[in-house]
Formats: C-alpha cells, sequence, structure tokens
C-alpha cells in the first residue's frame, strides 16, 4: 500500500460518514467525505439554499457500480447522477447525487 492510499485511508476513517452503497442489493457498508457545502442559488433577488449532494468515496469501494447506484447516507436514499475520478492517482470517485424516494 502507497503512503497515499494510506493518507486517503486515514482521510475516510477520521473525517467520512457512514454510509450503505446499494442498500437494496449489495448492502456494502461504506465511508463517504462531504465534498462541498451547501450552495445558495440566486433566483432574481431571492437566495434558496440548494442542499448539495456530492460526496467523494474510495475508489476501492466504488469498483464496479456506476451511474444510478443507490446510496443511504444519514437514513436519505440518494441515486448517483454522476462519478468522475478528480485525482490523478485515482484512489477517490467524487459522486454527483439525487435524493430519492424509497422503493
Amino acid at each position: 500500500m502507497s503512503v497515499f492510499q494510506r493518507a486517503v485511508d486515514v482521510q475516510f476513517t477520521k473525517l467520512g460518514i457512514d454510509a450503505i452503497l446499494d442498500p437494496e442489493g449489495a448492502a456494502k457498508p461504506v465511508r463517504l467525505l462531504p465534498s462541498q457545502p451547501d450552495e445558495m442559488v440566486r433566483v432574481g433577488s431571492m437566495q434558496v439554499l440548494e442542499e448539495t449532494g456530492v460526496f467523494d468515496i474510495r475508489a476501492a469501494d466504488f469498483s464496479g457500480f456506476g451511474k444510478n447506484t443507490l446510496l443511504s447516507v444519514a437514513g436519505v436514499l440518494r441515486k448517483v447522477q454522476s462519478y468522475r475520478i478528480p485525482d490523478r492517482r485515482r484512489l477517490k470517485v467524487r459522486l454527483d447525487t439525487i435524493e430519492v424516494s424509497a422503493p
């Protein structure tokens, strides 16, 4: 294991939040890092608080999953709209999610 992988693992262990990847299938427990704060969206003269759903996950944990995968985060079901690998060592995957209703 590289020093970079160990650093990423420590970051997820100490700062991550618990989640379940594919709760109705594999039900894999994972740790996520919320990667962006809530956003203020300006609509005319009004500001609307938009709760973001962008999380980082370890690439190894997301391997074999993709778009439309479900996550349970703090009891809230979220669906992966898109994902990308933002770091050049390919250790983390950034997930853009939306809240969905339970089936």
